[in-house]
């Protein structure tokens, strides 16, 4: 029998109580408490972070029993002392006002004292007044204290449509990390996790100790499970799926991998998979977009719909942003770069890096993100409702798999129509980035920037009935295009394809008053 999947479980000790499947990363866990003392970490929402602090949680508390099997279970030098652990979850705090989120986190400092017998009086003037009496308390009962605070960012970014507010919040947190640091001689250990890392000169600033862990290479793997851990933990979740669907183990794997795998936080180790969108795909046995479909962040959507003119190319095509390493880690409250918002709650990851320059290339990280982030951007730019998108997009793959080329032209005109006339950009490269996203949207297998020996492709569709090689010209005729692929025999390299291959030349023109799109076709075989 198959071991329950932990869909909706955070809670270590739940879940090892009730038997379901865990990855273990403890020893990550042993190398964090024996290495040093304050961490900070940062990972996409749905990435397992409130897994790991709740491990930690019961290793701190010393409770062995939970871990016999575990690998710190069996390492004996391991001294399981137990901490008084103050276990802080600021997902839970008020965003409505700076007073409410003030309240709120005294009455979880209360909380936590209350699983121990301390008892907090509520009306502390300020939050660093019960933080004091709490950790002297659980100092003086265990001699070691450790804090582990989980989505400490989220009162933040709930509010960054209100700088003001959010500003506010953000001194209210600063000054509480400060707090932590100024009680260190009773604090052993302390673990923050969050989706954002704000700059350490400002938010952090008062915990000038703290150890950013976020691109490290010894934790990149920290959370999210790598494929040796799929390959050791799933086998049998999977190979019930292959039976089902009556496919082979090693081709399912595969597009297991293509979907859900392809994060990396360090370019020197392996990447690692969407832990929350591996583990739905394996229960539902079907490929979805289950990350996505579990929220997309407010404020995102916000600064995408502002920075839309600003960054149309690379946001159309994702894989144009390059950024250093420092730049990552920039997030602050009214001054978020789009490329460090979109790495750092996940839409992008790290592709490759640049000695020479020093530059790290980001990228989606899957095919889930990719074909739902583009369809998302499909609403955005072309000012569509959701299920509108969705029907127009749909169709536009059927009528190509079909070679029914004047009806998706037809919907290509429609899609395209949508878009605001300050939108547009007379250049070339602005329509290819547009048709490249409503290809992905819609679906279908789209290679951008193709290389052959003769030269770049600029769009190569792989659709299960039909292999297009298109070319795309602005202000030109699509005759124009045609003879470019025929010219430079782009099509060679599929000649062996099983599929019929069709050459398509696509012009955009554009004038003043006047959008419309032209094709001219040809079939090699």
């Amino acid at each position: 029998m198959l071991q329950k999947l932990p869909l909706d479980i955070s809670t270590f000790a739940e879940l090892r109580a009730k038997k379901y499947l865990y990855v273990d990363k403890t020893k990550y866990a042993y190398d964090l408490i024996m290495g040093g003392r304050r961490f900070f970490l940062s990972r996409p929402r749905r990435f397992g972070k409130s897994l790991f602090i709740s491990t930690l949680k019961e290793i701190l508390s010393g409770n062995r029993d939970l871990f016999n099997d575990l690998w710190i279970g069996q390492e004996e030098s391991y001294p399981w002392t137990p901490h008084g652990v103050i276990t802080l979850d600021f997902s839970n705090l008020s965003t409505q006002s700076l007073e409410e989120c003030k309240h709120d986190l005294i009455r979880i400092l209360a909380g936590a004292g209350r699983a121990y017998g301390i008892i907090l009086d509520m009306h502390f003037q300020t939050v660093n007044d019960a933080l004091e009496r709490l950790v002297l308390a659980l100092y003086e009962k265990f001699g070691s204290v450790a804090i582990l605070i989980d989505e400490y960012d989220r009162p933040i970014l709930h509010n960054l449509h209100n700088v003001e507010r959010a500003c506010a919040i953000r001194a209210l947190i600063q000054d509480f990390f400060t707090a932590v640091k100024g009680h260190d001689q009773y604090i052993n250990f302390v673990f923050i996790t969050g989706v954002s890392s704000f700059t350490k000169a400002g938010l952090f600033s008062g915990m000038n100790n703290l150890l950013f862990i976020t691109l490290d290479k010894q934790y990149a793997r920290i959370c999210g499970y790598t494929d040796e851990e799929v390959d050791h933990y799933f086998v049998g979740h999977i190979q019930a799926w292959a039976d089902k669907q009556h496919v082979p183990y090693a081709k399912l794997r595969q597009e297991i991998k293509t979907w859900y795998n392809g994060y990396h936080f360090n370019i020197d180790v392996p990447s690692v998979y969407n832990p929350f969108s591996l583990m739905y795909a394996l229960h539902k046995q079907d490929f979805e977009n289950f990350w996505f479909q579990s929220g997309t962040m407010t404020f995102l959507v916000e600064e995408l719909k502002k920075e839309a003119r600003k960054h149309e190319y690379q946001v159309l095509n994702s894989g144009g942003f390059e950024e250093d390493k420092e730049s990552l880690g920039i997030f602050d409250v009214g001054a978020i770069p789009l490329p460090t918002l979109m790495f750092q709650t996940g839409y992008l990851t790290l592709s490759s890096y640049d000695q020479e320059s020093k530059l790290y290339k980001l990228d989606y990280p899957n095919l889930e993100v990719k074909s739902a982030f583009q369809k998302y951007l499909l609403e955005v730019f072309a000012r569509l409702d959701a299920p509108s998108a969705s029907r127009l997009s749909a169709k536009f793959r059927v009528a190509l798999n079909n070679c029914a080329l004047d009806k998706a032209i037809t919907l290509l005109q429609q899609l395209f129509a949508h878009v605001p006339y300050q939108l547009h950009m007379p250049e070339e490269k602005f329509y290819h980035a547009l048709l490249q996203m409503v290809c992905t949207a819609s679906g279908m297998n789209a290679q951008s920037e193709y290389s052959t020996d003769h030269g770049r492709i600029d769009v190569v569709l792989d659709l299960p009935n039909v292999l297009y090689v298109a070319e795309i010209k602005f202000n030109k005729s699509a005759k124009e295009a045609l003879a470019q692929i025929e010219e430079h025999r782009y099509y060679e390299r599929f000649l062996s394809c099983s599929k019929p291959i069709m050459l398509l030349g696509i012009s955009f023109k554009r004038q003043p008053g006047i959008f419309e799109i032209e094709y001219d076709a040809k079939q090699m075989k």
